[in-house]
């Protein structure tokens, strides 16, 4: 796609055409079409706002003078999700056809460039105080049910050095429109201070306002009075990413004038939790509502937890009420009050003749309400993950209901693990797409590839050239399923005709990185136990590698006493020391012990080697000693 140019004559850009005729929308059209786009999803805004306060425990409102109990279960079940996903994990793939998967180096060096890019990032995000873009993603995709943020390669105006910006937008206060190719435009608004503004962007956003104002000097007053953060409540920011440009508006004015991403299309990756689609119901009129697309993980049980609140709120009540039970007190000009507390051990009030205390008939909750609570609770279960994911069973439980119950927790966690799948799947193709461009030099970058090596490199756009997308796999499993997975493994591996091959058996249920080298690494055990030679061979590789000589010796000996020929090994030295033993070897091995079967048995016979020949009883040339 051509991208267009800005024209660079200092006129207005709201008035300018890129060279391709692209409009560029000036400050009022994006703040009034961001804004009319936030108007429209006011339901779903609101709906986020209502979780949000589910969340956070928003103390449950349980009328004036009344007892409030205010359940944890929705701050529990977040927590809960959130280290399920985390502790998953992530799988970049490249896809390689079954005849060139001995070949896949290509595609290897491209998990390893979008692994390294991610890691960069997650460094750059941890140095800004923010969390790792996986960690955000989940959680916004668990608390708002939609993932949204931009994706864009930048190249330092200073270094000239090329990074990877992936930051990830809070969705509620994301806008966005949509074309026939895709994302069209998107907008992430944000309330920042004047100081904060004029710290990033640079500009005046209050007429007067001059930095450096604090009274200071140089650098320093700048930045003082920069970042002071109680001068106003703050402005509007409009990040503003289209097809073409990226542009910023705070005010009305132009933050950051409008630049050429230089995206193949808008830099920024967004989606929703399924598996509801854009539905629009009979009983709606006028536009679509969005409010019951892309839900959060609080839907199945959003008005439940309301009612447990107010039952167990009404419980606490008679809990308090019993504590300090309301009474009469009847005195003979009924006025007279009681100033002891009757129910301090100890307390005594002294009563006249004729004045009286009754207790008032407290009331009991009904014998039916632990049966309702006990209803209620079975439904959050269903709506959410079970107790048996907190490590709670009141009973003892079979194996096959164990494992019904954990089937069921599926229903919560599929469509949230998908959209983690597909955020994290659009940003990596975002970035790939945007380095093959060529507009971005070489990126040096580190990280840990498929078989867990490590990797430090150099990559180049037209490494990425010709390469299918990538595909993103999020394993969430617990300990449960890992049994089960080696358990069908098993049947899968079994008997004479294996059900599957052995590369799909250790990418399907051990979640095997790299399965051929794994492939590899147990075709060499199995010769180390059908060879004792092998075995041999290996265990002397490893004394080696551990700088131990003596043992290698060791080894090397029987490997010679076998009929093996060994070539000499690095910690071996040619010709002998003053005490006749090959130089390298320990005290107590002698050369003999290196080509000898066994101790006082005839040598092997050399293998003939390539010379001149020479009648029998003659001396080689070059022999220092006679026939025998």
């Amino acid at each position: 796609m051509m991208l267009p140019s800005i024209m660079q004559n200092g006129a207005n850009p709201s008035a300018q055409k890129g060279g391709s005729g692209v409009p560029i929308p000036t400050p009022e059209q994006i703040m009034a079409l961001t804004d009319s786009h936030e108007r429209y999803r006011g339901d779903l805004r609101l709906r986020m706002e209502s979780d949000w306060e589910t969340l956070i425990l928003t103390p449950f409102d349980a009328g004036e003078g009344y007892q409030e109990y205010t359940s944890n279960e929705p701050m529990t079940y977040f927590n809960k999700m959130v280290a399920m996903f985390t502790s998953g994990r992530l799988k970049l793939t490249v896809p390689t056809q079954r005849a060139q998967r001995g070949k896949r180096e290509k595609q290897s060096r491209k998990e390893r460039f979008m692994s390294g890019i991610l890691k960069a990032n997650d460094e750059r995000l941890m140095l800004m105080g923010e969390d790792r873009l996986l960690d955000s993603l989940i959680s916004y995709i668990l608390m708002r049910g939609w993932y949204c943020g931009r994706a864009m390669l930048v190249k330092d105006v200073d270094t000239e050095e090329t990074y990877a910006d992936i930051t990830p937008w809070d969705p509620m206060h994301v806008s966005w429109g949509m074309g026939p190719k895709g994302l069209k435009w998107i907008c992430h608004k944000s309330k920042k201070t004047v100081g904060e503004i004029q710290a990033e962007y640079g500009i005046d956003v209050v007429p007067g306002h001059v930095a450096g104002a604090s009274g200071g000097v140089g650098f320093w007053a700048d930045y003082f009075s920069n970042q002071m953060m109680d001068d106003t409540e703050g402005y509007d920011v409009y990040d503003w990413y289209d097809e073409w440009f990226n542009i910023v508006v705070v005010n009305g004015k132009y933050a950051k004038q409008p630049t050429l991403h230089g995206s193949p299309r808008t830099p920024a990756f967004f989606g929703c939790v399924g598996p509801v689609p854009l539905i629009q119901s009979l009983m709606q009129t006028g536009n679509v509502n969005l409010v019951h697309q892309g839900e959060s993980i609080f839907a199945p049980n959003r008005r439940l937890y309301e009612k447990v609140n107010l039952i167990l709120s009404t419980m606490l009540q008679l809990v308090a009420l019993s504590r300090n039970q309301p009474f009469f007190y009847l005195s003979k000009d009924g006025t007279k009050t009681v100033k002891n507390n009757l129910w301090l051990e100890g307390s005594q009030v002294p009563l006249a003749e004729g004045e009286q205390i009754i207790l008032a008939q407290l009331l009991e909750m009904s014998k039916d309400t632990a049966t309702f609570l006990g209803l209620v609770s079975a439904e959050m279960q269903r709506g959410a993950l079970n107790y048996t994911s907190y490590g709670q069973l009141a009973f003892q439980l079979s194996g096959y209901a164990v494992d019904l119950l954990r089937q069921a927790q599926s229903a919560p966690v599929l469509p949230r693990q998908h959209a983690v799948e597909n955020a994290v799947a659009q940003i990596a193709n975002l970035i790939c797409d945007q380095f093959v461009t060529g507009q971005f030099p070489a990126m040096h970058l580190q990280g840990y590839q498929r078989n867990r090596d490590w990797f430090d490199e150099d990559f180049t756009p037209d490494m990425m050239q010709g390469l299918p997308a990538v595909q993103v796999e999020l394993k969430v499993t617990t300990p449960q399923d890992e049994m089960q997975n080696i358990q069908m493994a098993e049947i899968a591996g079994n008997g004479p005709w294996p059900k599957l091959p052995m590369r799909e058996i250790l990418e399907r249920f051990y979640d095997a990185d790299d399965p051929d080298s794994l492939i590899d690494a147990v075709k060499e055990q199995a010769a180390e136990r059908l060879l004792p030679e092998a075995a041999l061979w290996t265990l002397m590789v490893a004394a080696e590698n551990q700088g131990r000589p003596d043992l290698a010796m060791f080894y090397f000996g029987q490997l010679i006493k076998q009929g093996i020929m060994v070539p000499p090994r690095p910690w071996m030295t040619p010709g002998g020391g003053s005490n006749g033993q090959t130089a390298g070897a320990p005290t107590g091995f002698s050369p003999e012990f290196l080509s000898a079967p066994e101790q006082g048995a005839e040598r092997p016979t050399p293998t003939p080697q390539a010379g001149p020949n020479v009648p029998g009883g003659t001396p080689r040339p070059g022999a220092q000693g006679q026939p025998g």
